[in-house]
Order: C-alpha cells, then structure tokens, then sequence
C-alpha cells in the first residue's frame, strides 16, 4: 500500500512538470520565430525551384548567398539579368558569328564527246538568323566563252531549318554581247522533311523578266565516307522580252546521281551521271531560235569545303 501511494505521488508530479513545460514552450517566441522560419524557408525553396509555383524567368537567375544572414533567407537570391549577360548568354548560344565556304569544280563530257567545265561557289557568314548568302556559277563549254551568274541574299531564319532569302542576281553570257542582267532575287533555303535539302527562288529583272529555279538533292550514306547523292535542278522561263531570251516555259532540266569519297569532311572528289533537257532559245532580232537539246552527261570533279 505504502509503494502504491509512492508511485502514484510521482506520476500526479511527473505529469505536472510536463504540463508546465508544454505551457512554457508555447508562450516562448523565438520558438515560433523557429517553427515559421522553417515553413517559410520551404515555401521559399518551393517557390525558386524551376517548374514549381515561382518559376522564374528566363531573365532572372539564381545567386547562392552564405544563408546565415539573419533574415530567414533560403541561401538563394534572384538577380535580374542585365543586357551584358543576355547578350553574352546569345553569343554563345546561336549568336556568334560563323562562315562555311563550298567549292565545287567539275568536268563534264556529253553524249557526243563534248566537254564543259562548272564552277560553283557558296558562302554563307553571319549568326543562326541572319546571314548573308552569296553564290557564283559558271559554266564553259569547248569552243565557247563562258556565261556565268553571281547572287547576294541576305538570309533571315523564320523556322526550323528554313530560311527565308532576298537580295540581287547578276548574269552575264561572254557568247552574247550585251547580254548582262541584273534581276531581284527571294526564294527560300532549308532542309525539307526526310533530310531532302532545298533551294527555291523567283526571279523578277529588266525587259519583263520573270523565272524561277528549284534545286534538291537528298545524301544517302553507302560507308562513314562513300556517299551518295540524288539531285534534281530545274530552271523555268515565265517572260523575257530581251535580246537573247530563251523560250518561255521549263528552260532547263536537269537529274543525275553524284557519288563522292570523304577523304576529309573537306575534300570530296565525286563523280557524276545525269541526264539533261535543255529547251533552247527563242528567235529574238539578235538571235535565231534554236532547237531542244537533250542527253546524258558524265562528270567527274572535287569539292573543297573551308
């Protein structure tokens, strides 16, 4: 009896003592001051994490501080970018300036012998979405002076692997005298569905001029350096009225598989089979109209890229 009345005085105290405590505990402020500052240390934390509640613009960044500052701070303070950062940020995403030169000269023999030498170069220099797009052909047959054509597009990115492209197109033909013509070019450049790449233009110049030419072409690997390349270019008269016009409608065609030998991803000997149309030109008072010519050529020829 004496031990039961003992352990029952202990408990009636131990539960007293608690209960003061608990009393203590509440009314202590810095110990809410701890409990807040947890929950809104988290809620910090939720709000800056990327794809939570806050998630901060792409303006915006995350700078870590020491957290120990006395002010509840999570370790982390949002800074407003400047327009240094965002342009140093584009410059080395997308924004710097890059240039790539093709070069390409081949030889080529007809059906009947005949041979011809093209010559073909490309630059492109400027950044991700503006570029300025220069091209030069020239083409000169045996016993003939050469003809030949220059272009200068400025090359604005308006989507994915597309270009939207405007500017100038210079051509002259040596056989013919006064032949030369400057014609205003737009057109686009990209890459179509299925890796097929594509040139587009329409022409519009002098002496009511009006044409266009479309060129693709689609690389198929045989090894890591024999590739493949099917190619179509055509080129098509709507009106000329000048003196050495050729005849209205489709003026040229031109179909062929060009194969080629990586040595380096700049040196690229290939050769060539194609079949060519070619409608001939109309009779003018400085030129009599000639007929249609068409046939296999074979080519053979490098391309150096830089």
């Amino acid at each position: 009896m004496h031990t039961t009345k003992k352990l029952y005085s202990k408990t009636l105290v131990s539960l007293a003592l608690l209960g003061l405590t608990s009393v203590a505990f509440a009314n202590d402020p810095s110990t809410g001051n701890l409990v807040n500052s947890s929950q809104s240390q988290s809620m910090r934390v939720l709000l800056k994490e990327p794809g939570g509640l806050g998630y901060a613009e792409r303006n915006t960044y995350q700078k870590t501080t020491s957290g120990n500052d006395g002010d509840n701070s999570t370790g982390f303070e949002t800074v407003i970018s400047n327009g240094q950062n965002h342009d140093k940020h584009l410059k080395e995403h997308g924004g710097q300036i890059f240039q790539t030169t093709k070069f390409e000269n081949e030889w080529t023999v007809d059906e009947d012998g005949k041979g011809a030498l093209g010559s073909k170069i490309e630059t492109l220099i400027g950044t991700d979405e503006n570029r300025l797009f220069i091209e030069a052909n020239s083409d000169k047959s045996e016993s003939h002076d050469p003809k030949y054509d220059v272009s200068a597009l400025y090359s604005r990115n308006v989507a994915p692997f597309w270009d939207l492209q405007a500017g100038v197109r210079y051509s002259e033909d040596k056989n013919n005298s006064n032949s030369d013509r400057v014609d205003g070019v737009i057109g686009v450049l990209g890459l179509a569905p299925y890796f097929f790449e594509t040139q587009a233009y329409l022409y519009g110049g002098e002496n009511n001029f009006w044409g266009a030419s479309f060129e693709v072409e689609r690389d198929f690997l045989l090894t890591q350096k024999l590739i493949t390349q099917p190619y179509l270019e055509v080129d098509a008269v709507f009106s000329d009225d000048s003196n050495y016009a050729a005849k209205s409608g489709l003026s040229e065609l031109k179909t062929g598989i060009k194969t080629r030998y990586e040595i380096t991803k700049r040196i690229r000997p290939f050769i060539d089979v194609a079949y060519q149309y070619e409608k001939g030109q109309k009779a003018t008072t400085m030129q009599e109209a000639t007929e249609s010519e068409k046939g296999w050529k074979y080519g053979a020829g490098i391309e150096l890229v830089f």
